[in-house]
């Protein structure tokens, strides 16, 4: 299979793709564009280094610094090569991934084989205890590579797992046959592979990065058209420049992109207005005046977003092992309400865990528990024995402002429906999403999703998958498991992507999670940027648009 047979798996996304200003038709080429400086807002993020981040703000920077072997088309979702010069397979379980010659990293190193593979090789490395680990599970050799970790008591940290010293440090599965040719050996047959290969996960990594993570965390080395000349500070931002020896097929319009970092519930709408960044997204609070301006108008960016919200249970929790009890939850919440209250258009309630607009979604499979009915919940609650009296329902977020505002709002929903006490419980992103990850929530917690890559599985197998001891619900099911595994080995895309429904259909009986909403881009930019586009895979959530495409016109 090609990557042409890929590209049809991915034509079935359908979310549109607003261009705002401009004519597409005037991107691309050599390089050079119209020069200027864009400012864009940016939270707080993780990593940027791949492998290491797994979350949206981190990402954004990346997908920018960094060139991976496919990149998505923002209209249809198609993963098209971009340093991969070939993918293909027999059987869709050996693959062959052939690089373009001369592609070099911002300090002179070849982009090559061995590239791909020391980055690989370090995300899969359990003792490197990198986010993204689990993308190379379906890896030969990665079993070897991610033994049981030592107990708990033996741990320096009592949040960080350690391992004995693991001998092997290399996925068996993947080798390089020669400078610019690499095989990998899946465990099974996984005709999604290909698709799955412009996330970060799969990003190269140069070797002066690996001798020096510090340094490289500061200022990345990419192999992509944006480049750091100074290093990027984690709290008030950076500021990286369009390079100039870029060889790829994707140049940057602009001379640079200048990050502003927003922490601890700020926002960008005050710096927006006064043209200090150049897209931000409205907040709750803002909102309404915002799509009401008529000049911000000419302005406005709204379109699907395959982004979407929901509230995550913690299964490890006994008080939440009932599935009525979550159901009830569900039901207690009044989707559209909580819409009106935060910003209508913004967005739509959700009853599915995969939306439409991504390839296999759509199902509706949440059904009756993601439709509103206070006394269907209530009846629910009895039948799963009530809620401790006295105890207030904690609900965890990450502190930005709207996730403050519209979880309040569900949680005032919950309360009006059943009668609980809540309590709202913030904490900043990084630790929100350690703490998620490390199972020690004691009660709902606000989870949201963006596609890695359009396909159903990407929404399903990530989050839910690998057992209750890795996914952040602590949530298992061994027929779910073994649907997964099924549809993985699926002899066609037609046939994988119906399987993925029929455990996204397993998963809305367990309801580990619910669906809220789907979210929809409602975002603004100021008027000295002209091709302003957003993408549906890569956007960032509080303001984002694809900074190759955008010109400067001042």
């Amino acid at each position: 299979m090609r990557m042409t047979v890929a590209a049809i798996a991915a034509a079935g996304m359908t979310a549109a793709t607003a261009a705002c200003a401009g004519d597409e038709g005037d991107v691309g080429g050599e390089g050079g564009g119209s020069g200027g400086t864009v400012n864009m807002q940016i939270g707080e993020i993780r990593s940027l280094v791949p492998g290491g981040s797994g979350e949206s703000e981190g990402y954004r920077i990346i997908k920018n610094v960094y060139d991976g072997l496919v990149y998505y088309d923002r209209e249809t979702g198609e993963p098209k090569n971009l340093v991969a010069e070939e993918i293909s397979s027999p059987d869709n379980q050996t693959w062959t991934i052939k690089i373009k010659d001369g592609l070099t990293f911002h300090n002179g190193e070849p982009v090559n084989a061995d590239a791909f593979i020391r980055s690989w090789d370090r995300t899969a490395y359990a003792s490197n205890s990198l986010p993204l680990n689990y993308f190379f599970g379906t890896f030969e050799g990665w079993e070897e590579m991610n033994p049981d970790p030592l107990p708990e008591d033996q741990w320096a940290d009592p949040e960080v797992p350690e391992w004995a010293p693991i001998e092997t440090t290399h996925l068996s599965g993947v080798t390089a046959v020669d400078d610019l040719t690499i095989e990998v050996k899946l465990t099974a047959p996984f005709i999604g592979f290909p698709t799955m290969l412009g996330y970060e996960a799969f990003y190269p990594v140069a070797e002066e990065c690996l001798a020096d993570l510090e340094a490289c965390e500061a200022k990345p080395i990419g192999n992509g058209p944006f480049m750091f000349e100074e290093p990027y500070d984690i709290e008030n931002g950076g500021t990286a420049v369009r390079w100039e020896d870029y060889k790829g097929d994707m140049p940057a319009q602009i001379d640079e992109v200048n990050w502003k970092v927003y922490l601890e519930g700020d926002d960008c709408w005050a710096d927006f207005l006064t043209g200090d960044i150049d897209v931000c997204r409205p907040t709750a609070a803002d909102y309404e005046n915002a799509m009401n301006d008529p000049d911000l108008s000419e302005r406005h960016i709204q379109q699907d977003d395959p982004s979407i919200l929901m509230l995550g249970f913690p299964l490890y929790d006994p008080k939440f092992q009932d599935v009525n009890l979550r159901r009830a939850i569900s039901m207690a919440i009044d989707r559209e309400g909580v819409a009106n209250v935060v910003g209508p258009e913004r967005f739509y309630p959700l009853d599915q865990w995969v939306p439409e607009s991504i390839l296999g979604g759509g199902t509706h499979s949440c059904g009756e528990y993601c439709v509103y009915d206070a006394a269907a919940a209530a009846d629910l609650l009895e039948q799963a024995g009530g809620w401790p009296e006295g105890e207030k329902l904690k609900i965890w977020v990450n502190d930005a402002s709207d996730n403050v505002d519209i979880f309040r709002a569900i949680g005032d929903s919950i309360k009006d429906s059943l009668g609980i006490e809540y309590e709202l419980v913030t904490m900043d992103f990084p630790e929100f999403l350690a703490t998620r990850e490390e199972h020690n929530l004691d009660g709902p917690f606000r989870s949201g999703w963006g596609p890695d890559y359009n396909l159903n599985e990407n929404y399903l197998e990530p989050i839910y998958g690998g057992g209750a001891s890795v996914n952040d619900q602590g949530w298992e099911n061994a027929e779910y498991d073994a649907k997964i595994a099924e549809a993985g080995s699926a002899a066609t895309l037609d046939e994988a992507v119906a399987l993925y429904a029929e455990a996204e259909a397993i998963l809305a009986e367990d309801m580990p999670s619910v669906p809220i909403f789907g979210e929809r881009f409602n975002y603004f930019y100021t008027d000295r940027l002209e091709n302003v586009y957003v993408h549906p895979i890569y956007s960032g959530p509080g303001g984002d648009c694809e900074l190759r495409e955008v010109t400067v016109v001042e």
